[in-house]
């Protein structure tokens, strides 16, 4: 998947923004590196562990009203990640931040939904798709700023509470699902192929579906509910009949230690553990919990349970006691089910402050059909090694555009150390910004790395490396945004306030004393 390609994607939707004005698009994607924190607990083997990739992705917009480089500032960032599972040909898309300044060109339109609109799309339409199953998933919570540090202190930013965040977010996934089925029917893609399978899931922990859709319900500006076709389920993924496709499972069906497919999920295999996310947190102390009762004494776990007094008698000096090893090798399931995980995660600091907070998670489920492109689909009996290394077969084309993993890590270190609480700010903390992923990209090789062995010269094709794959300036120039109509006043705004109701104010009515 050529950098290049998303690059041009986006500046193709972002082009469709109202007003008139200049951007420049900064794409930093990661290549594809090995994964092992995404099911850092697995009850599975180390050899028996399906391979998963991780891909970083960086999307920075800035926005001036002139093609002068000095009035460029920085209004929308989204970070993704990008999780890939050759063997189940699945694909985790998560959303970790989304923010903007609030410093958009006067009669422009911002461009944070449009980007995270196009940046979707690019991972779910069938030519650029990761794999044939792409799960979509996000935590939305409230906050002030996100990766703009003091962008909150500009008046021009809107910071949405919680409950239109999640309003916010719904539509944004809503809208993505009905584009690619207004695109299927003009197509035709139903009466030809298999029509894509959506299935969209969203969660407001401590909250019941009728307050969910209740609070969602009057966070829209018109109050009326929804009119779409896509069906959303109030509840979590993890219940669905796919969503082992989604998970880590062993490669060895024969094996012991391998469940059925009626078995129950299990936590550790099928819930992810994203950066930054509370569930994440959440299964870190349950695994932490379950290994300091595993390698604790008998005695002392049998007392902790509150276990029968009769089977600590039996329990003498000669039984057996239970050694690190053992208890390491011998590890066994979490002892609270998927249900149950849910309920407890209702009392979790992060979704019971006081605050709405959002599970949301699209499934696309659509099997692509087998090509010689990049998104070719291998048969499920090829053996797990081949297809472990499915994303690396094309490793020199697939990487060319990529810039380091740690790389990406010290870009995001800079944006958190710059500060966008006014304009004039905000404006040098983008040049700063701008001139460090210049620095650092000029070192880069055409196949992404640092090695000078890779490439003896800094430049691809007479440009260099920075201008080629990272940065996009392109200009916009379309009708601008329709502004609200004031009231027209007369000579001495007597239509103003004949337009306005009335308003009554009750005072209140004092007691006569009596005269003396």
């Amino acid at each position: 998947m050529l950098v290049s390609a998303l690059r041009s994607h986006l500046v193709q939707d972002l082009k469709a923004l109202p007003g008139s004005s200049n951007l420049v698009l900064h794409v930093l994607v990661s290549p594809n590196r090995k994964c092992t924190g995404l099911f850092p607990h697995t009850t599975i083997p180390q050899k028996q562990r399906p391979k998963v990739f991780q891909q970083d992705y960086l999307i920075l917009v800035s926005q001036s009203p002139s093609n002068d480089s000095s009035a460029m500032c920085l209004v929308s960032a989204v970070e993704a990640v990008l999780y890939s599972m050759p063997s189940a040909h699945a694909s985790l898309v998560y959303i970790s931040k989304v923010d903007s300044t609030g410093q958009v060109v006067p009669g422009a339109g911002s461009p944070t939904a449009a980007l995270v609109k196009s940046l979707l799309r690019w991972f779910t339409q069938p030519s650029t798709r990761p794999s044939p199953l792409v799960r979509i998933q996000l935590f939305a919570r409230a906050q002030n700023q996100y990766l703009f540090p003091n962008s909150s202190v500009h008046p021009g930013k809107r910071v949405l509470t919680d409950v239109k965040l999640c309003r916010w977010w719904k539509d944004v996934l809503t809208g993505l699902v009905e584009k690619h089925q207004e695109e299927a029917n003009a197509e035709g893609v139903a009466a030809t192929a298999s029509p894509a399978l959506w299935q969209c899931f969203y969660l407001f922990p401590a909250l019941s579906l009728m307050e969910a859709e209740y609070m969602l319900k009057n966070a829209k500006s018109n109050g009326q509910p929804d009119v779409t076709t896509v069906a959303w389920m109030y509840s979590h993924p993890y219940a669905s009949s796919h969503s082992r496709s989604f998970g880590i499972t062993s490669t060895t069906s024969t094996n012991e230690n391998s469940s059925p497919p009626e078995s129950p999920l299990d936590i550790f295999d099928h819930i992810p553990t994203y950066s930054d996310d509370p569930k994440a947190r959440f299964l870190h102390e349950l695994a932490a919990t379950d290994k300091a009762e595993a390698n604790a004494p008998a005695r002392k776990k049998l007392k902790a349970r509150h276990s029968d007094p009769t089977d600590q008698e039996d329990e003498g000096e000669g039984s057996p006691k239970p050694t690190p090893s053992s208890s390491s090798n011998n590890k066994k399931a979490p002892s609270i089910s998927q249900d149950e995980f849910w309920e407890r995660m209702t009392f979790r600091q992060e979704c019971s402050s006081g605050a709405v907070t959002g599970f949301f998670t699209v499934d696309l489920l659509t099997p692509v059909p087998s090509t010689n492109g990049d998104h070719s689909v291998r048969s499920p009996s090829n053996e797990e090694d081949d297809s472990a290394e499915a994303p690396a077969q094309t490793t020199s084309e697939a990487e060319v555009g990529c810039i380091p993993a740690p790389m990406v890590a010290r870009i995001m270190a800079s944006l958190g150390n710059l500060d966008f609480g006014s304009s004039e700010k905000a404006r040098h903390a983008t040049q700063l910004l701008t001139e460090s992923i210049k620095g650092l990209c000029n070192g880069l090789s055409e196949s992404g790395t640092t090695d000078p062995t890779a490439s003896p010269t800094r430049t691809v094709e007479g440009e260099d490396y920075y201008s080629k794959y990272i940065a996009a300036s392109f200009a916009v120039n379309n009708p601008p945004l329709p502004t609200k109509l004031a009231p027209q006043e007369g000579t001495n705004g007597a239509a103003s306030a004949a337009a306005a109701p009335a308003v009554n104010v009750l005072q209140v009515r004092k007691k006569k004393r009596p005269a003396a």
